[in-house]
C-alpha cells in the first residue's frame, strides 16, 4: 500500500534524502532523524499501513465520546470533590467535602474553574443533566487530542508498528473507557502526561516542561514523579539547565501563581494547595491510610481487569526487551532515541511508588495508563521480533532475513493478540454498563418541581449519587443516617463566601459527624436498594408502603451473590445464569405534601 503525504514526511523528515548518507568527498555526519527512518527500513516496511493523524484522531474521539456518554461514575470521590464542588461555582448549591474547608484546603479550586466558566455559559442554555455530558465530552475530546499526540510520538520514537499496535490496543481499552471522561485530577493527568511525554519523545522540551508543571501544579503534585525522567534527560544527557530552569520558572509564574490567587481568594486565606495536599499525605501520621487500604495485589488484579493481556504483556516488557537485545542482529533504535530504560521509566517509577502504598484505588494508575498499553504493544513488538528470530532458524525464512521485515511473517500473531484484548475489553465495558448504569439514569425520574425546596436523600447507598446535575434545580441531595460510621460531605452554605466558612462538622480523621444529616421523615425523596441485610439504621423502606411510594426502580450488581469472574467480564448467556441482580429505588414520601 503506497504511503501517504503524512506517512512520507515521517519516513523522509525535514526533506532528508536517502542520498545525502552516501554522499562522496564530504566530511561523514551524524543522520538526522529523518535519513534514519527512511534508509534503514527496508523496502516493505517503507509502504507498512498505518493510521494517519486524520484517522486517529476521528477513532480516539469516537471512542471516548462513547466512554463520556455510556460511561459510569465509578469512584465516590469524583462526585464529591469535583462534581459537587463544581455545581455549587455554576449554580451556587452543592456539597462540600472537608477538603474543601479552609482549616484544610488541600483541593484546588482552580481546575474547577476552568470548567466552570464554559458550564456557567452552558447553564443559561440547556439543563444541569445536559451540561454534566457536555462536559464529559469536552473531556473525553481532551483526551483524545493527548492520546494523538502520543500515538504520533510513538510511531516517531519506537516504529510504526508499535504505534499501531499501541493505537489498536487502547481505542476499546476498559481502563481508558474509565478514565477518559473522569472528572478527577488524575485522569486529567493522564492526558497531561501522555501530553508531555509526546513532546519529549519528540526532543520539544519547553513544552514538556510546561505541560508536567501543568499536571502537577493543577492537577495532581504526584505525577511530578512522571517528570523524573524529562529531568533526567535535559540535566544530565543533554546538559540544557537554561531552558530547564527557564521553563520552569515561567511555569510557576504561569500556573502556580494564578492558582495561588484564585484559592487564596475562595479560602480567605493564603493558600498552596499543592503543597497542602503533598504535606497531608506525606507529612501526618494519618495521611491517605484511612481510606482504602489495599494489599499488594491490588493493582495487579485491578490492571488485569482493566487491561486484560495488555497489562501481562506490560510486565513482561523488560525480560522482553532483553531478550529481543540478544537475540535480534538489528539495532532497535536509531541513534536520536532515548534508551528504552529511560523511555519506560515513568511506568516504572509509578508501579514501585504506588504498590508500595497502603492506599490503593483504581484511579491513582490512571496517570500510566497511555504508558501501560504502550509498554504492551512493545512487548508485543518484542514477541514479533522473537518469533521471527526463531522462525528463520527453524523454516525457510532464512532466505528472506535480510531483504524481509519481520511483520510480514508476524502479522497473524499481532492480529490474534489485538482481537483478544478487544474482546476482553469490550467484555469488561459490557459488564459494568450492565452492572452499574441504573445510578446514571435513576435520578432522571424525579418529577420537575418549581415551586419549593426538596430534599432527595441517600443512606447506605450514600456512594452511589451520580451528582447534583442529575437533579432539577429545586432538588438538593441530603444524607439520611446508615451504618456508615465515617465522614460525609455537607451542603455548602448558601451566599457568595460559602466557601471561606469554616464549619465545626469537618475533620481529617474521617469521623462521622450527623448534625447535618436529615432523618428519613424529612426527605421528600429516598434513593435506597434491597442489597444486604436489613438493620435498625438501614430497614428495607421499599416495604414500608404506608410512607414510602416506588417512583421508579432500576437493576444494579449484587456483587456479594454473584461468580466473581461473570460479574467481572460480560459473557452472553453465561453471565446472565451466574450473576444477581437487586433494585434500586427511587422512593417518594408519601407523608410530605409535595
Amino acid at each position: 500500500m503506497p504511503l501517504t503525504a503524512r506517512q512520507r514526511s515521517i519516513h523522509n523528515k525535514n526533506g532528508a534524502k536517502r542520498s545525502a548518507s552516501f554522499s562522496k568527498g564530504k566530511r561523514s555526519r551524524k543522520s538526522s532523524e529523518g535519513e534514519y527512518l527512511y534508509t534503514s527500513a527496508p523496502t516493505d516496511l517503507r509502504s507498512v499501513a498505518y493510521p494517519g493523524g486524520a484517522l486517529a484522531l476521528f477513532l480516539l474521539i469516537s471512542a471516548r465520546l462513547a466512554s463520556a456518554y455510556w460511561g459510569q461514575i465509578a469512584d465516590c470521590d469524583e462526585t464529591y470533590n469535583y462534581w459537587e464542588p463544581l455545581h455549587y461555582l455554576v449554580y451556587g448549591n452543592g456539597l462540600q467535602t472537608w477538603e474543601y474547608s479552609p482549616t484544610y484546603a488541600i483541593r484546588s479550586y482552580m481546575p474547577l474553574w476552568l470548567f466552570a466558566v464554559p458550564a456557567k455559559i452552558l447553564s443559561y442554555l440547556t439543563t444541569p443533566v445536559s451540561v454534566f455530558y457536555t462536559l464529559r465530552s469536552l473531556l473525553a475530546v481532551m483526551t483524545a487530542c493527548a492520546e494523538l499526540m502520543f500515538y504520533k510520538a510513538v510511531c516517531h520514537e519506537f516504529g510504526v508498528n508499535v504505534g499501531r499496535v499501541w493505537l489498536c490496543l487502547t481505542l476499546p481499552a476498559a481502563g481508558c473507557f474509565a478514565s477518559t471522561a473522569a472528572m478527577l485530577p488524575s485522569a486529567w493527568s493522564s492526558a497531561l502526561v501522555s501530553a508531555a511525554l509526546a513532546c519529549w519523545w519528540r526532543k520539544r522540551y519547553p513544552p514538556a516542561v510546561l505541560l508536567t508543571a501543568a499536571t502537577v501544579l493543577l492537577s495532581w503534585p504526584f505525577t511530578a514523579l512522571l517528570g523524573v525522567p524529562i529531568a533526567i534527560d535535559m540535566l544530565f544527557l543533554k546538559k540544557q539547565y537554561i531552558d530547564f530552569f527557564k521553563w520552569s520558572l515561567i511555569a510557576l509564574i504561569v500556573i502556580l501563581l494564578p492558582s495561588v490567587v484564585v484559592d487564596s481568594w475562595q479560602y480567605g486565606r493564603l493558600v498552596v494547595a499543592p503543597w497542602n495536599i503533598v504535606a497531608y499525605n506525606i507529612f501526618t501520621e494519618h495521611g491517605p491510610d484511612l481510606y482504602g487500604v489495599e494489599p499488594w495485589t491490588y493493582y495487579f488484579v485491578n490492571g488485569f481487569l482493566n487491561f486484560n493481556i495488555i497489562w501481562v504483556l506490560a510486565l513482561s516488557a523488560p525480560p522482553l526487551l532483553l531478550a529481543c537485545a540478544a537475540v535480534c542482529r538489528r539495532p532497535a533504535r536509531a541513534a536520536f532515541c532515548a534508551p528504552y530504560a529511560l523511555s519506560l521509566m515513568p511506568l516504572a517509577l509509578w508501579l514501585a511508588v504506588f504498590l508500595a502504598q497502603p492506599h490503593k484505588e483504581e484511579r491513582f494508575l490512571y496517570p500510566v495508563y497511555s504508558m501501560v498499553v504502550l509498554a504492551g504493544a512493545i512487548s508485543l513488538d518484542c514477541l514479533q521480533k522473537l518469533t521471527f528470530a526463531v522462525g528463520t532458524e527453524l523454516f525457510r525464512w532464512r532466505k528472506e532475513r535480510e531483504r524481509r521485515h519481520y511483520i510480514v511473517y508476524t502479522g497473524p500473531l499481532v492480529v490474534m493478540c489485538v482481537l483478544l484484548a478487544g474482546a476482553a475489553n469490550l467484555s469488561r465495558i459490557t459488564a459494568l454498563y450492565n452492572h452499574y448504569q441504573g445510578p446514571m439514569t435513576i435520578l432522571r425520574h424525579l418529577p420537575d418541581q418549581q415551586d419549593h425546596q426538596l430534599n432527595v436523600c441517600f443512606g447506605k447507598e450514600w456512594y452511589r449519587s451520580p451528582s447534583s446535575f442529575h437533579l432539577p434545580d429545586s432538588y438538593r441531595i441530603r444524607f439520611i443516617p446508615s451504618e456508615f460510621s465515617g465522614q460525609l460531605p455537607a451542603p455548602y452554605d448558601d451566599g457568595h463566601n460559602a466557601t471561606r466558612i469554616v464549619h465545626p462538622h469537618f475533620n481529617d480523621q474521617n469521623k462521622g459527624d450527623n448534625r447535618t444529616y436529615l432523618q428519613p421523615s424529612e426527605c421528600h425523596y429516598l434513593v435506597d436498594s434491597d442489597i444486604g441485610t436489613p438493620t435498625t439504621l438501614q430497614p428495607p423502606y421499599h416495604k414500608n408502603v404506608n410512607t414510602w411510594e416506588i417512583v421508579a426502580s432500576v437493576p444494579i450488581l449484587d456483587a456479594t451473590k454473584s461468580h466473581k469472574i461473570f460479574r467481572a467480564f460480560y459473557i452472553p448467556v453465561l453471565s446472565n445464569k451466574n450473576v444477581v441482580y437487586a433494585n434500586l429505588y427511587l422512593l417518594r414520601n408519601k407523608i410530605i405534601n409535595i
